[in-house]
Formats: C-alpha cells, sequence, structure tokens
C-alpha cells in the first residue's frame, strides 16, 4: 500500500513524468507487477494495476499498449481509510497474459512465482528498481520535524527482495546503498536510514530533483539542528561562567575583609576589580578587557591570579 506522503508522491511523479524506451517500460512494468499487481488466472486471464497517482497509472497504461500491444483500460475508485482520495487501477484481459507474465519474470503458468534475471542485468536494472519503488515504495519528507530519515521498498515475495538487495549490495561507489531488510507482517521490507545513502538511491533511480529537493532539506535541517546544538552549549557555558564567578567573586569578598586591595600588586589589583565589576565575564574577556585598558596579560595569566587568591582565601 503507498504511503501518501507528499514527497513520496513527488518522487513518484517525478519518475512517471520521463520518458522511456519500449525495453525500459517492460521492466518498470515487471517491478511494479511483482508488488502493486494482481492476477487471475483462467481462459481469460486478468492483471490489475493499482495505484493511487494519475502519473503513475498513465505510464503502465502505455508499458502494456507498447510492449505488449494490449488494450489495457484504467478504472477509479475512491478511498475513505485516512484521506479521502482516488485510487485508479489499470485492468486487463487477455489469454496472452500467461505468456506476458513468464516474460515480465512474475509468473510461470500464471502460478509459479519467478525471480529476477534479466531484470537484474546492469541496463535493466534501474528500470526495475523504478517500478518496484511505484507501487511499493515511501521516502519521509526530510523537512519534518521527524530527528530520523527513512526510505523503504517493500515486497510480497522474499526471493524477490533478497535478489534485490544483493543486487545493491553490489555497487561499491564512493557511498553504498547499504540496505537492510525486516519483515513487516506479511512483507518483506528493504529500508534505507542514512540520508546520505538516500540520495543516493534517489539519484540512481532518476529521481534527480527530488534528489536535489531532499539534500537541500536535509542540509538546512541539520544547520538549524547544529545551531542548536551550539546555543545550548554557549547556554551551559554562560551557565558555568555565572557560577564560577559567584564563587570567586564570594571568596575574594572574604579576603578583602582581611587584606585589602592595596596590599595586591598592580596585576592582581586589576583582575580583582574586573572580576568584582564584571561577574559575567570569563577569564578570557577578562584578559581581554584588561588588554585593551592598559594592563596587558593573557586568559592563563588570569587564571594563575585567579588561582592564588583561591588558595590565600583557602588559608582564611
Amino acid at each position: 500500500m503507498e504511503k501518501k506522503e507528499n514527497f513520496t508522491r513527488s518522487v513518484k511523479n517525478e519518475l512517471a513524468s520521463y520518458s522511456y524506451e519500449k525495453e525500459e517500460l517492460k521492466y518498470i512494468l515487471s517491478g511494479f507487477a511483482r508488488n502493486g499487481g494482481t492476477f487471475s488466472i483462467g481462459k481469460n486471464p486478468t492483471l490489475h494495476l493499482r495505484t493511487e497517482i494519475a502519473s503513475v497509472a498513465k505510464i503502465l497504461y502505455r508499458a502494456l499498449k507498447e510492449c505488449y500491444g494490449l488494450s489495457p483500460r484504467i478504472a477509479y475508485e475512491k478511498v475513505t481509510r485516512f484521506k479521502r482520495g482516488i485510487a485508479y487501477r489499470v485492468v486487463v484481459s487477455s489469454p496472452e497474459l500467461y505468456h506476458i507474465m513468464e516474460d515480465l519474470e512474475v509468473l510461470k503458468d500464471g502460478i509459479e512465482r519467478m525471480v529476477p534475471k534479466a531484470g537484474l542485468r546492469k541496463n535493466n536494472f534501474r528500470f526495475l528498481l523504478i517500478g518496484v519503488f511505484l507501487s511499493s515504495g515511501s521516502v519521509n519528507n526530510p523537512t519534518t520535524s521527524k530527528t530520523s530519515y527513512f526510505l523503504e521498498m517493500s515486497f510480497n515475495s522474499k526471493n524477490d527482495a533478497m535478489a534485490i538487495k544483493r543486487k545493491l549490495l553490489t555497487f561499491k561507489e564512493e557511498k553504498t546503498m547499504s540496505f537492510k531488510m525486516i519483515k513487516r507482517r506479511e512483507k518483506q521490507v528493504l529500508y534505507l536510514k542514512r540520508s546520505d545513502q538516500i540520495s543516493v538511491f534517489l539519484s540512481f533511480i532518476g529521481a534527480t530533483s527530488a534528489m536535489f529537493s531532499f539534500e537541500n532539506a536535509r542540509i538546512m535541517k541539520e544547520d538549524i539542528n547544529i545551531n542548536n546544538r551550539l546555543s545550548i552549549c554557549d547556554s551551559a557555558n554562560y551557565g558555568k561562567t555565572l557560577s564560577t564567578a559567584k564563587k570567586d567573586i564570594e571568596g575574594i569578598k572574604r579576603l578583602l575583609k582581611t587584606k585589602p586591595l592595596p596590599l595586591f600588586d598592580k596585576k592582581t589589583q586589576d583582575v580583582i576589580t574586573v572580576r568584582l565589576e564584571h561577574a559575567d565575564f570569563n577569564y578570557r574577556e577578562i584578559a581581554e578587557y584588561l588588554s585593551q585598558r592598559g594592563t596587558p596579560i593573557s586568559k592563563s595569566g588570569v587564571v594563575h591570579i585567579i588561582t592564588g587568591l583561591r588558595d590565600e582565601i583557602e588559608k582564611l
């Protein structure tokens, strides 16, 4: 069942909008029929191909007509579950369907399930995958608030899923498509959870515009997450600075009751004064503030003086 997510729909619409050669259409039809088709046997067998996207129904109609000279029809039905909409059924009946389903490597004699062989060849595999994704693929929208990314394709046959997974794992480009497989109810599901690999897959099946949209949204989302993390870190550091300053100031005030400020050397007097006046300064900011006002000192110099003051405070 197709998931009605806007991003998934845009990917499928893009894939269905391209112009394909006759042989390419054949393997798109093969990939779709394996998971999105219902075959009824008899003297006049019937094939039903179901989709909720009009452009996908059109490309299936075209594939049946151009590849095999059939005369399919498109039927409509209302979808009331979850969201209201229309589902499309591409329906064709012909005694030739037994031969056609075998030629598509889907069913032998209308009954025996076939594992794709020609469809796994280099020139055909991309189009087989397009058909599979059009029938049962989904990818979550990268602009949503979800933190995870997910792309999946479900299969009626475990052998189909394993054959396609093995083929996908043979790709050894810079970024591989490391699909994992799980069982969900009666389906076998191949999935990706890494955003970079999802982009590679979208590019591989030809959904270039969707891939760029996915990448742009992913980059913007990750940039926001990075800024949020930096903001949290800054807040934590600022809180730590205030806590440290509070302890320093309390200790210095106790020390000054027994040892007046003039008894300290000039640089220590300046550090004490700035520490008491600017509780929101960290040690680096104290050093910069003093250096700008004619008392050259480094952050480590400030730390050394503060540490010395703490030693005196402990002796009290």
